[in-house]
């Protein structure tokens, strides 16, 4: 689902003829988001195991404390993603305006 959504979007930028490096940038910017919806998910699991006491535990390996840990990791890869897709979407805008001041269309 999520990869028809990435293709549609770059299909909908190319015929819209807005040019190849935006469509590009766009792609990104889509594929940065999705990855920090995924970490994101993937921090809210560990906590999850960590409340609930998931699987074996071993002391400094996979007890609450270190599972707590791992999912705060997640978490700021997460909002490090969803900043370089701003990003990203920033560069979209840059390159557009740059494009129209140069009067290349």
């Amino acid at each position: 689902m999520k990869k028809s959504i990435f293709v549609a979007a770059l299909a909908f930028l190319l015929a819209s003829q807005v040019g190849f490096a935006q469509a590009v940038q766009k792609a990104k910017e889509v594929k940065k988001e999705m990855k920090a919806e995924k970490k994101m998910a993937k921090a809210e699991e560990y906590r999850e195991e960590a409340k609930t006491g998931k699987g074996l535990e071993i002391a400094g390996v996979s007890d609450k404390k270190t599972r707590l840990a791992k999912a705060d990791r997640k978490e700021k890869k997460a909002e490090k993603k969803a900043l370089k897709s701003e990003a990203k979407a920033l560069k979209v805008v840059a390159k557009e305006k740059t494009k129209v001041a140069a009067g290349v269309n």
